[in-house]
């Protein structure tokens, strides 16, 4: 009995030994008696942080010195490494450090005498020079720069070494000299990138500064962020021709009108665009005086209508089937040229210029009285839906050929417009 009892003894002491050991082998394969080093130096300051294998340290508790930021850490060889990866084994890590970014980007470029951004001149190194500093709560070097006529892309990604790390530098190259627009285009998305990562972005609407500065250009926005402005508001209410394109401003300053017009948008940009540029600007040659004349839409519209119908004299061109669409643009510049052309260029003329002044206008091609002779005029509709017309080429031959000037073909609502018999087609039954 007293043997039984001893190996009974044994038998469980061995049977603990063996559960002893194995949970032992199971905690240490997994870690849980290692720790492992990580030190972490900014500076003369070393902050060592034990870890188990696998853990992640927190990196929020590294201080930085005053006026500082840690553009990246190196590793005991010298190499870019990331501290905040889990550790495998004992690590040193250093901080790489830049000085701090100011908190907001103050514009730093200046118009010149006539308010122009001149986006297409060379930049000078104290310019650019100015560009930099503005980007640090601290001054930097730029003497490299400084006094320089031109500078180069490499020659600015050399003086920005050490501000910025080798990847967001490593885009920046080449030996021609930098414009005013391609300075801005480097150093604002620089800067945003670097304190807000991907978190920004420009505004819908966009101001345009400067006369010679389209906001649909690349680069654009940039510059105009980085322009020093006395006043932002440069254009009064309505509408400008800058560069040829044809803006509308409201008492903000922002140029914008976000509908869509058939053949024509006025983007969120605020540039009334056809497709053609030679139409868009002849639009904007017409329009411009009438609007700095006229403050109401309405005013400028029928004025827009009397400058058709004054300014042109009849010809006869190309003639159109009852409900062809396509033409207008094209009838348009035609007319607006040569200042001569038949119905079609009458109507394409003034659906051009009404569209200008935001009106959604439509350019028909049907036939007019009761003998349904082949014609052209303008179709609008009113806040209620009711169809208007505006035939303003069968009102100058009324006014000139027949000396008939009190035929108004303004603005012809139904009942007026029933005896003249339009004929439209039939997508604008």
């Amino acid at each position: 009995m007293e043997k039984e009892f001893k190996r009974a003894i044994i038998l469980t002491a061995a049977l603990i030994l063996a559960a002893i050991s194995a949970f032992i082998a199971a905690v240490a394969s997994t870690g849980a008696f290692t720790r492992l080093s990580l030190t972490l130096a900014v500076e003369s300051a070393e902050t060592l942080i034990y870890l188990q294998p696998g853990e992640a340290p927190d990196m929020g508790a590294i201080a930085v010195p005053v006026g500082t930021r840690i553009l990246c850490w190196t590793d005991e060889s010298g190499n870019e490494a990331d501290p905040s990866a889990p550790v495998r084994e004992d690590s040193a890590y250093k901080a790489v450090l830049g000085p701090a970014f100011s908190e907001t980007y103050e514009p730093w470029l200046e118009t010149d005498g006539n308010g122009l951004a001149n986006p297409d001149l060379p930049i000078t190194g104290d310019e650019l020079a100015a560009g930099i500093e503005a980007m640090f709560a601290a001054p930097v070097d730029v003497s490299a720069i400084s006094g320089a006529a031109t500078v180069t892309a490499d020659e600015l990604a050399g003086v920005l070494e050490g501000l910025f790390t080798y990847e967001e530098l490593e885009a920046i190259e080449g030996g021609g000299a930098l414009t005013r627009i391609e300075a801005a285009q480097v150093l604002y998305p620089l800067y945003m990138n670097a304190v807000y990562g991907s978190d920004w972005g420009f505004d819908a609407l966009y101001s345009v500064p400067t006369s010679d500065l389209d906001p649909l250009r690349p680069g654009a926005d940039c510059l105009a962020a980085c322009l020093i402005l006395e006043d932002t508001r440069l254009y009064g209410e309505g509408f400008h021709n800058i560069g040829g394109w044809l803006y509308c401003a409201d008492e903000t300053g922002l140029f914008y009108m976000d509908t869509e017009l058939g053949g024509f948008t006025f983007g969120q940009d605020g540039r009334y665009t056809s497709g053609s540029r030679t139409l868009d600007a002849l639009v904007a040659e017409v329009l411009e005086p009438i609007c700095e004349r006229y403050d109401s839409r309405s005013e400028r519209l029928r004025a827009a209508y009397l400058y058709v119908r004054d300014n042109f004299d009849y010809l006869r061109r190309n003639y159109y089937e009852v409900g062809d669409e396509g033409w207008e643009i094209d009838e348009a510049v035609t007319m607006l040229e040569t200042h001569r052309g038949n119905c079609y260029n009458y109507a394409a003329a003034f659906w051009a210029l009404a569209r200008g002044l935001g009106y959604d206008a439509t350019a028909v091609a049907g036939t007019v009285g009761w003998a349904r002779s082949p014609h052209g005029w303008v179709i609008m509709y009113d806040t209620e839906g009711t169809r208007v017309i505006y035939d303003v080429e069968l009102e100058m031959a009324y006014h000139y050929d027949r000396g008939r000037t009190d035929t108004d073909l303004y603005e012809l609502y139904p009942d007026a417009a029933y005896s003249w018999n339009y004929v439209y087609g039939e997508q604008y039954e």
